[in-house]
């Protein structure tokens, strides 16, 4: 059972844990750099095995720029990818043969997308919108990324802008709505179980990852448009507890940035207790979410701005990368 979700429980039945004071540590930077270059409209897409060590290439005759990079685990040789300019017009599948020889993609979704995620046991769920309806769809993949399976998930009447596993529940998928509420589906069955009002104190909260715990729903959220508070100073995440039974919910922690630092949140992600936000002063923010203040503070690097942060799914290593196309590699 996780120990984190076990400590979040006991401490929201229990008592709560005061907000301890705000740190700063320093990351050690890896001594490596990865370089992404992001290549469209090409005639011809070389060989994996001619791409120079240490640098990593997605490339191929794609439409619209790359907006999203999504993993979906235990399968080979694949990886997704959300198109568009401003908003996911495509979702595409880029497949390698097991030899490393041969490159396809292929069409996976198309429209107008507002979210996409790869989930556990080799499935990728979005959604779109059309004028009159919205639809939510799982596909389930091969272990080769070769055939796969499509099944509709019950859709809300208002639009999911996100989608969050829930940690400790693989068949659970939650997902953020523009009226600011949580819904929650049964990935089996394809029902909408429940929607939940989130607190309206911060409009446009966003679900990053969810922990199941003693019939209880931990939530960890981001608030894109949290105004400075004198007292609080600038909130970046919150984790919000929920009893799906009651749909009721309440905060059990805010977490601000240090007094002296300014920025709202731009995009993050979190893994286990750890969360990242690259903020709109360009620095990324690291915090713990178990102790409940700020680890690290991540500066740009070489004047150059940081524009995304991913944590690696596999070990403690944190990707940040710039407009440039660089992407640095972090141990944490």
């Amino acid at each position: 059972m996780n120990y984190f979700c076990q400590l979040l429980a006991h401490q929201v039945l229990r008592s709560p844990r005061k907000k301890l004071p705000c740190t700063k540590i320093r990351m050690k930077r890896q001594l490596f750099t990865v370089r992404r270059e992001l290549k469209t409209e090409i005639a011809e897409v070389p060989a994996w095995g001619s791409l120079h060590p240490g640098t990593l290439h997605v490339v191929s005759n794609l439409k619209f720029p790359v907006l999203q990079i999504v993993a979906v685990p235990d399968v080979c040789n694949l990886v997704c990818v959300a198109l568009g300019n401003l908003e996911i017009r495509e979702i595409r599948a880029l497949l390698c043969s097991p030899d490393g020889k041969s490159e396809k993609q292929v069409l996976l979704s198309s429209g107008n997308i507002k979210a996409v995620l790869g989930l556990a046991k080799r499935r990728l769920v979005s959604s779109s919108r059309t004028l009159c309806d919205q639809q939510v769809e799982m596909m389930t993949f091969a272990e080769d990324g070769g055939s796969k399976e499509k099944q509709l998930l019950m859709p809300p009447e208002e639009t999911i802008l996100t989608f969050a596993e829930v940690q400790g529940m693989q068949e659970a998928l939650l997902g953020t709505t523009i009226m600011n509420n949580i819904v929650i589906w049964n990935l089996k069955t394809g029902q909408l179980l429940k929607k939940m009002h989130i607190d309206a104190s911060y409009q446009a909260s966003v679900c990053h990852k969810a922990y199941s715990e003693m019939g209880l729903l931990f939530v960890v959220l981001s608030h894109p448009c949290a105004e400075e508070n004198e007292l609080s100073g600038s909130p970046v995440f919150q984790l919000i507890v929920i009893n799906p039974k009651t749909t009721l919910s309440r905060g059990v922690m805010l977490y601000c940035l240090p007094h002296g630092q300014a920025g709202r949140f731009l995009e993050g992600d979190v893994k286990d207790h750890f969360a990242a936000a690259v903020l709109t002063s360009g620095t990324i923010a690291v915090w713990d979410l178990l102790l409940g203040h700020c680890t690290a503070l991540l500066p740009p690097v070489s004047g150059q701005n940081w524009s995304f942060v991913k944590w690696s799914r596999t070990d403690s290593h944190l990707l940040a990368g710039q407009k440039d196309g660089n992407i640095f590699v972090y141990r944490f």
